[in-house]
């Protein structure tokens, strides 16, 4: 069955074969965004006694159309997450991707999906991108044997404007302290640093870029002269970012695995933790403290943080 669900990915919810799988999982539940929640693209469906979850996104969304027709799409079929069974969830019983089966341990999987060794990443979770899909193996940490398997199409990238010109990394270190409003600060992100996200950075706190740059820019709370403090560089589609295309610290790039990130940056983090999707490091440097988020889900860096020496601890959102 799991091969015939995979083959409907993008599929719309009208599609009478989206319909069948809904029928055939003897669920009632049907996907749909959330009226309240304007910044909702995805529903998902839960099968609990089938061990399954189907998950739908907006295709305005998924395709990347401008910003202003997302959630007035139709919902594609584009996830299908299969569980092994833990609290009310049953262990999924139909057959899994690539012949994987849930007394396989890591090598064995592994073995399976050798073929796609060249796209893997890594932490304590396997992630291949396979024909049409990205494929996800979680591992139990008890037993060591596979405990959940994701298969989720990837969504298009957003477009970055022509125009941009990435400022360097020194460049913006250099800028640290400097007020808002100062010529060595807006030099760096013209023309988009303009009056009207000047007065964010006096309100909020922060200047949004993330539809230019890709970047977040964080500053001192002052309503005079808020102070340049941090900066996050976004991976393409974290936090609806178009993505920094600029150069990255310790020559990072978005598609390092963690495991990758932790050969490049050897240097032993101050704070470093995971959860459930994503995990962190942080690293104290000359030039600032560097803090790394990556999703346990992709295995990739989702976004990478450089705060100015000593602000660290006083910034809320890392």
């Amino acid at each position: 069955m799991e091969q015939d669900i995979i083959n409907f990915f993008g599929e719309s919810i009208d599609n009478d074969s989206v319909k069948k799988i809904l029928v055939d999982l003897n669920t009632l539940n049907r996907p749909a965004l959330p009226s309240d929640d304007s910044y909702a693209y995805y529903d998902w469906v839960l099968v609990r006694k089938k061990g399954i979850e189907l998950g739908f996104v907006d295709s305005e969304f998924h395709h990347a159309h401008p910003r202003g027709t997302w959630r007035t799409g139709k919902l594609l079929f584009v996830q299908v997450y299969f569980y092994s069974g833990f609290g009310d969830i049953a262990q999924y019983k139909g057959c899994l991707p690539f012949g994987i089966t849930w007394s396989d341990h890591r090598n064995d999987v592994l073995a399976k999906l050798s073929t796609y060794k060249n796209t893997i990443h890594q932490s304590d979770s396997d992630t291949w991108d396979v024909p049409d899909y990205r494929l996800t193996v979680n591992y139990s940490g008890k037993t060591h044997l596979v405990d959940r398997i994701f298969c989720r199409q990837m969504p298009e990238p957003f477009m970055s404007p022509n125009n941009i010109r990435y400022p360097s990394l020194q460049a913006i270190t250099r800028a640290f302290g400097v007020p808002a409003n100062g010529s060595q600060l807006k030099s760096l992100w013209e023309p988009y640093l303009n009056k009207e996200k000047l007065q964010e950075a006096s309100e909020d706190g922060e200047i949004d870029l993330r539809e230019s740059y890709g970047v977040t820019l964080f500053f001192s709370q002052s309503e005079i002269f808020p102070l340049f403090r941090a900066i996050t560089l976004h991976r393409n589609r974290d936090s609806y970012a178009v993505g920094w295309r600029g150069d990255l610290p310790y020559f990072l790039d978005f598609d390092d695995s963690p495991y990758i990130l932790f050969q490049k940056i050897k240097q032993t983090p101050v704070q470093q933790g995971d959860s459930d999707n994503t995990g962190h490091a942080v690293w104290h440097f000359t030039d600032y403290t560097l803090h790394v988020l990556y999703s346990r889900l992709d295995n990739r860096i989702l976004r990478i943080k450089l705060i100015a020496p000593g602000a660290w601890k006083c910034l809320a959102d890392i």
